[in-house]
């Protein structure tokens, strides 16, 4: 297997809500389509893994109040044709859907097949002109590089956080009612030190680490069926995401993990380091 390194991937005005309560760094979906999409425009079968390093990102919004408030930038579209969109109260106030947005600074490392091949000369840069990262324009990326190991591929990144899945910490303590508490629970900030300080690089132990929740995947909640007005006239299901937890790791420290996209069953979209 080999690497395809893509460094320093300036991405403007992504998609910062990975689900619709939830305010965060673009989800693994949007990696996982990025590559799928790559994968496709380079005549591969399938992407066979990526991976993800971040280094930079900024929220655009302002923080308001002592307790810093975090208030999004939000975005005034162009009226619907019966200007029906419009506030009832104010004739000049158009509504608008909630969103988060951000600016983006990450590197990708997509596995792929040595067979398969890269054309760096044309189909991939033609790729990139076009490409979309989380619903952000890529405006600017670093000199691309095919390595055939891992170690090769940190040494050529040199610096970033690794994105890692933390599946593991997915565990109902004493006193909580469901999942949702213990995502709380490790995101509190002024969460209570763990007693345990044998387990190598705890993240709630580890103060060069970062947790946080985001979208893994998708699960339908209706049978896939024909529905009115469906791009491509394919089979459709309403879904919700799945959230899961992601630690942000030192690349020289850590390594980078490779995520896969899987569909465990018929009704489920998922995007894991463990299928």
């Amino acid at each position: 297997m080999s690497y395809l390194v893509i460094p320093r991937i300036r991405v403007q005005n992504a998609n910062a809500q990975p689900t619709w309560w939830m305010i965060g760094a673009p989800p693994m979906t949007a990696y996982a389509g990025f590559s799928h999409a790559l994968a496709l425009a380079l005549g591969w079968g399938k992407c066979l893994g990526f991976g993800v390093v971040h280094h930079d990102i900024q929220f655009l919004g302002e923080f308001e109040g002592e307790k810093g408030l975090f208030l999004p930038h939000q975005f005034r579209a162009a009226s619907f044709i019966d200007k029906g969109d419009y506030s009832s109260k104010n004739q000049y106030a158009l509504s608008s859907q909630p969103t988060a947005r951000c600016h983006l600074n990450v590197s990708l490392v997509i596995k792929y097949d040595e067979d398969d091949g890269v054309d760096l000369e044309s189909a991939f840069p033609r790729f990139m002109r076009g490409a979309r990262l989380a619903g952000g324009a890529i405006v600017e990326y670093g000199k691309t590089s095919l390595q055939d190991s891992m170690e090769a591929v940190i040494k050529y990144l040199k610096s970033g956080h690794a994105i890692f899945e933390r599946q593991d910490l997915m565990v109902m303590q004493e006193g909580e009612r469901d999942m949702l508490d213990v995502v709380l629970r490790l995101t509190d900030p002024h969460r209570p030190k763990s007693a345990d300080h044998e387990k190598p690089h705890d993240a709630e132990e580890d103060a060069h680490s970062w947790l946080m929740p985001t979208a893994l995947g998708y699960r339908a909640i209706s049978e896939f069926r024909n529905r009115k007005n469906v791009r491509g006239g394919l089979p459709h299901a309403f879904a919700e995401p799945l959230v899961g937890m992601v630690q942000y790791q030192p690349l020289r420290r850590a390594g980078i993990p490779i995520w896969k996209a899987t569909n465990p069953d018929a009704h489920t979209f998922l995007v894991t380091t463990n299928p």
